[in-house]
């Protein structure tokens, strides 16, 4: 009923959304923002004594609800020491360098009928008094703030926690790092949680994730369906960053991986008997390695299997790479699983000299992996796609001198 009164509001069809609001209260009279809403549809028409009696029952019904925006810190920060990474280069990469580096705390913030707003580039956290919540939006959020354009709100009763964010629709890697890490803040926090919102989740590895940590679907709205929510309390989990000083995957994330995913057995027990690896991305249409055949052929004689994963479940995935001794792979979102290898386990990955980060190279270090870096040689200099697009060219010899560096061979 909230939802088709903030659809006729929006068209301006002020009897419709009044019907429709007030059927809302007569359901749910506890839930602040329908009297705000209301409100704001009888200033529209003029009417200040009923918007005045709305605002007034709205303030009262958020300092019975605690009104004030309060934080649960889950995590201390953290001091870790990052080792440099191996390679046969001349000079090891800037990214590459051993340094000291901070895990950044960790927390969730609860924001009594506060608001979400969710696109391709931004997430914004509001109050219910319209003011940023700027500590988990991301940049540019405040623009959101003052936009005429945004879609009508989703009003959802309950306790709702907030997990969509840049990225988290599809890919993998974002996937397990910056939506389910940050369930495990939610479940620490041990608040009861009717609702999660995230980006969408359709694939194989989302529904799968999300039903082993318990998860009905029934409890799962999407915000590529929902951009714009409400909810009585809103739950944001912080999220964690990358810049020169501060760690953008925590150890704490990646134990919470581990032992939600990895069974116990997994770990006592080899699944597999293959202990080397080749992670090929040949079902991808990107960074892809543009002589994979000779790459392959190469690894083979190596005691190397080549495997592709996705056809492969995510508890599938974990028992494998808790398997392997090396993995050998060009840079991309299998690489997340690098999260269940063992302590000890080598790790080789190549880029394309235009796109190199060093996302693995954290996990790497965090969880006690041997970690090297090839990157290809020059090709395709008329490229003119995405940097991140680009395939990659092994030179043989290179990683031939690369794994005698490592003691592959």
């Amino acid at each position: 009923h909230a939802n088709m009164g903030s659809i006729f509001a929006r068209q301006q069809q002020w009897e419709k959304a009044i019907k429709y609001y007030d059927k809302a209260i007569s359901l749910q009279p506890h839930f602040a923002g329908f009297y705000r809403n209301l409100a704001k549809i009888w200033q529209s028409l003029g009417k200040h004594e009923l918007t005045k009696e709305c605002t007034h029952k709205a303030l009262d019904l958020e300092a019975k609800y605690e009104q004030k925006i309060s934080k649960i810190e889950i995590f201390s920060a953290t001091e870790v020491n990052m080792l440099a990474s191996q390679t046969i280069e001349k000079q090891t990469h800037h990214i590459f360098r051993s340094r000291k580096v901070y895990s950044q705390s960790a927390f969730v913030t609860v924001v009594p009928g506060g608001k979400g707003y969710i696109n391709t580039g931004v997430t914004a956290v509001i109050t219910s008094e319209n003011k940023l919540v700027s500590e988990v939006s991301t940049r540019n959020a405040e623009l959101i703030i003052y936009s005429s354009e945004l879609p009508s709100i989703y009003n959802i009763e309950g306790t709702v926690a907030l997990l969509s964010i840049k990225w988290g629709k599809n890919n993998y890697f974002h996937w397990m790092f910056d939506i389910v890490t940050r369930i495990h803040l939610l479940l620490l926090s041990s608040l009861k949680i009717d609702k999660f919102v995230v980006n969408q989740c359709q694939k194989k590895f989302q529904r799968e994730t999300i039903e082993s940590l318990g998860i009905s679907q029934d409890k799962i709205i999407e915000s590529e369906i929902y951009p714009y929510i409400q909810a009585e309390r809103l739950l944001v989990p912080s999220f964690s960053y990358s810049d020169g000083k501060y760690l953008r995957i925590p150890k704490w994330g990646c134990d919470f991986l581990r032992n939600s995913f990895l069974s116990e057995e997994a770990k006592k027990t080899r699944y597999y008997q293959t202990e080397r690896i080749y992670i090929s991305r040949k079902e991808s249409s990107r960074r892809r390695v543009v002589n994979e055949e000779e790459v392959i052929s190469f690894l083979d004689k190596f005691g190397f299997e080549s495997i592709t994963l996705e056809s492969m479940s995510v508890a599938e995935q974990a028992a494998l790479l808790a398997s392997v001794k090396v993995v050998v792979a060009p840079h991309g979102a299998g690489l997340t699983n690098l999260v269940f290898c063992s302590s000890g386990t080598k790790v080789i990955e190549f880029f394309a000299p235009e796109y190199i980060v060093k996302y693995y190279w954290i996990v790497s270090n965090v969880c006690g992996l041997e970690y090297y870096y090839l990157l290809g040689d020059e090709f395709d200099k008329y490229f003119s796609g995405q940097p991140f697009h680009k395939d990659i060219l092994v030179n043989l010899q290179k990683l031939l001198d690369l794994m005698k560096l490592a003691k592959i061979i």
